[in-house]
């Protein structure tokens, strides 16, 4: 009876291991190397927020680890504005959030602020550098785009997106990025190099495509937003 008993406890501990064995370690969040902040004043301070952002654009651009600093005004909502970083690193990343300058432009916009600054830290889904520069026709579009379902099937279809919006003319770059802590929401970063070349892509199949398929899983608006750099 003991030898049995012995037995059947050691069948027990031999499962348990070979079940924790070919359990799939749990995956880690992808680590973020971008942010986006989106922020509203009032229509008497856009002037001077214009220039609190340029200031801040030519101080940062001198950080290191940073790959591009864009600091935007929505077309058609002019004290609307945002801005669009990229990070070599995620420690690049996580000492500017903590930088002289990043509080300083927060100080200099804070009695500026209709509403709190939405801030999204974003990790790259597909990326890769701009393929040309940027002209001062430059259309800049900055989407949010919520999945309510099937959210492991969504970097998939960003990145055919992305593989053809690449090939189109007149594109500049086409970024997707998720949200680490919101691994249903995705943010894609686009500039084109004219008001044509946008609206080329907008009619697209691949993004007609796209849109189509996104929109049976959709958990929110489609947000996307137009944007000119601030010269």
């Amino acid at each position: 009876m003991r030898l049995r008993r012995a037995l059947i406890a050691w069948l027990v501990a031999a499962s348990a291991t070979t079940v924790a064995a070919q359990a799939p370690t749990p995956s880690q969040p992808p680590a973020a190397t971008d942010r986006v902040i989106y922020f509203e004043v009032a229509p008497s301070e856009v002037s001077r927020t214009s220039t609190a952002l340029k200031a801040y654009r030519q101080t940062s651009q001198k950080a290191a680890g940073v790959v591009r600093v864009q600091v935007l005004q929505q077309i058609g909502r002019p004290n609307f504005f945002a801005v669009a970083e990229k990070w070599s690193n995620p420690a690049a990343l996580q000492a500017q959030l903590t930088s002289a300058d990043n509080k300083k432009l927060r100080d200099e916009l804070q009695a500026a602020l209709i509403s709190p600054f939405d801030e999204r830290l974003l990790a790259p889904v597909t990326a890769q550098p701009a393929n040309r520069a940027a002209s001062d026709q430059a259309i800049y579009v900055l989407t949010h785009a919520d999945a309510a379902a099937r959210r492991e099937d969504i970097p998939g279809m960003l990145q055919q997106l992305a593989t053809a919006a690449r090939q189109e003319n007149g594109n500049v770059l086409f970024d997707a990025t998720v949200q680490p802590t919101r691994t249903n929401h995705f943010t894609l970063i686009e500039v084109w190099s004219d008001q044509k070349a946008y609206e080329a892509h907008e009619i697209a199949a691949s993004t007609k495509s796209f849109r189509s398929t996104f929109g049976t899983v959709s958990g929110a608006l489609y947000d996307e937003r137009i944007y000119k750099s601030i010269n």
